[in-house]
């Protein structure tokens, strides 16, 4: 007897029909949940690959999806690509992605080349305001942005809260003592920074204490200038707030260097809680992003308009909580004052 391939051997071992694969495969909505799971656990274990090309000439769709993000080199974007295409292979969907170096020129290129392609979708998570070239490229193919800026009417939008995070971040270190806090942020002109900026001045002045802030980007060098300018102040600071891990990364090599010690003589807060602040040395104390959740967010939004007779969806948030490790810790003013009551007390008899 003739072993079955391809495509009836998947119908075969899911016990339907090759139509039944193909809605499923195409991503028909009308197909019953465990059906579905079903047909793609047997594609899953026949190993079956479909020629996207004849799928495409047959149902006029890709199954692809555009996903580009500014830096693929920085480590919190591999975590947010592999989550991205984690929820798209479920809905069987693969995805070309691009890294656009935060240039305008570079993510019109990619928007192009990947509508060559056929991208039934995109996914623009670039963290910044595109061009109006970009947006206009755009208009052919649902999509949806994050950290979209009021100037751009986008049909997708995926915001993060960051107020949340930098809030409980800068009441951490209040209640252990601190009162001068600086903040290390992104470039002057890059909107999500002004983002997370904001949210430091709010929270700060909270606690009745006015910004001060450094501006530079979300690079190790950018955490490395910053903190090489917080050195030249008179007055050493007890703790910083940066902007990202990375910007983080780079004070803790500086503060090392200039033979301080972290947390005793300043502590530090990160943003993101990328994979690597877990082991800098000491552990990072930082705002954590949840990349997982932030990429199933926006992939869901996209996939919602992508879906037939789709309504545009609601704009979707994810929010920011504190990770507390071993950069932060009490003042050193506090910690003299602590070593001087422990000397003044008075002996037990």
């Amino acid at each position: 007897m003739k072993r079955k391939r391809g495509i009836h051997a998947v119908a075969e071992l899911a016990g339907v029909s090759i139509s039944t694969v193909s809605r499923v495969m195409n991503g028909a909505t009308n197909v019953d949940i465990k059906i579905s799971r079903r047909v793609w656990k047997a594609v899953s274990e026949t190993s079956y690959v479909p020629n996207r090309h004849a799928q495409a000439l047959i149902s006029g769709r890709t199954r692809l999806i555009g996903l580009l993000v500014p830096d693929i080199m920085n480590p919190f974007f591999p975590e947010l690509i592999h989550g991205f295409e984690q929820a798209a292979a479920e809905e069987g969907f693969g995805i070309l992605i691009g890294s656009t170096h935060d240039h305008s020129n570079e993510t019109a290129e990619w928007v192009r080349r990947m509508l060559q392609h056929g991208i039934e979708g995109l996914a623009l998570l670039t963290f910044k305001e595109e061009s109006a070239e970009v947006y206009a490229l755009l208009r052919k193919i649902p999509w949806v942005q994050l950290e979209i800026s009021a100037k751009a009417k986008g049909p997708g939008t995926v915001s993060i809260d960051y107020e949340t995070g930098i809030r409980q971040a800068v009441q951490h270190l209040a209640a252990l003592g601190h009162r001068d806090i600086v903040f290390a942020a992104g470039a002057a002109n890059d909107f999500t920074a002004e983002l997370r900026r904001k949210a430091f001045r709010k929270s700060i002045r909270e606690i009745g204490i006015e910004p001060n802030i450094y501006n530079e980007d979300h690079t190790l060098e950018g955490g490395i200038s910053a903190a090489q300018k917080i050195l030249e102040r008179e007055v050493l600071p007890t703790a910083i707030i940066c902007s990202n891990d990375l910007m983080a990364i780079g004070a803790l090599k500086i503060l090392h260097s200039a033979a301080l010690q972290v947390p005793g003589d300043v502590s530090v807060i990160g943003l993101d809680d990328i994979h690597l602040a877990q082991f800098t040395s000491p552990p990072l104390s930082t705002i954590r992003l949840p990349r997982t959740q932030l990429a199933e967010t926006c992939f869901e939004a996209l996939f919602q308009m992508l879906r037939p007779n789709a309504r545009p969806p609601r704009g979707e948030r994810v929010s920011t909580d504190l990770i507390v490790r071993e950069s932060t810790g009490f003042p050193p003013h506090a910690l003299q004052s602590k070593a001087r009551a422990s000397k003044t007390k008075p002996r037990s008899a």
